[in-house]
């Protein structure tokens, strides 16, 4: 992973617009080599989603990007994607996980945009993003998303994760997919959650 996120950080300098960036960050992800089977890959993130079942509703949408056109995909109740197919291409990071064939087309890691991609949501009078805070440049910045949303109209606010989970992640070097940090993020997390639950209800409302 220190690898793929020093070529990450070469292809952020050497871009010379957001269309190059996320050309080259679909480069990586069309040379991806699969270690598992895409059922093994679906059985893993159904076995993660837990003991519910994983369903779409009328509010979710899902992020990818397209291989083929360097376009975001939003995947959503309607589009006839399975969930699970769509969270596995949304989550297919390119050095990682290989692309995901939906429909006859390849998609990768919806963050190759924008790690939250709250611009995608037209119809809010109110959003609460919740933010990785990762230290990762992207093409497309949270703040200016959400200053367009704020243009717009739309009352944005903001969590990003607490201190602790922010010195859990640079325990581990940022490696959001090594799977020993998760009890650990999901524990400080938690915690989070119920220390700011007031205030976000007061947001919220």
């Amino acid at each position: 992973m220190g690898e793929l996120f020093k070529t990450f950080e070469n292809i952020a300098k050497n871009s010379h617009s957001a269309k190059d960036w996320i050309a080259a960050e679909a480069e990586i992800s069309k040379k991806t080599q699969p270690f598992i089977s895409k059922e093994e890959r679906l059985a893993m993130l159904k076995e993660r989603y837990g003991s519910g079942q994983a369903r779409w509703n009328s509010k979710l949408r899902i992020v990818a990007t397209n291989i083929e056109d360097i376009e975001r995909q939003v995947f959503d109740e309607n589009s006839n994607v399975d969930i699970l197919v769509a969270l596995q291409a949304s989550g297919a990071l390119q050095g990682v996980w290989p692309s995901v064939e939906i429909n006859g087309k390849h998609f990768f890691d919806g963050g190759s945009f924008s790690m939250e991609n709250p611009d995608v949501v037209a119809d809010a009078d109110k959003m609460l993003v919740l933010s990785t805070g990762l230290p990762v440049d992207v093409p497309y910045k949270l703040e200016d998303l959400l200053a367009q949303l704020e243009k717009k109209g739309t009352e944005t606010s903001l969590v990003l994760p607490s201190e602790k989970t922010m010195n859990i992640l640079k325990d581990f070097n940022y490696n959001t997919v090594e799977a020993k940090i998760r009890p650990f993020v999901a524990q400080a997390g938690r915690e989070q959650g119920q220390a700011e639950a007031a205030l976000i209800k007061e947001r919220w409302l």
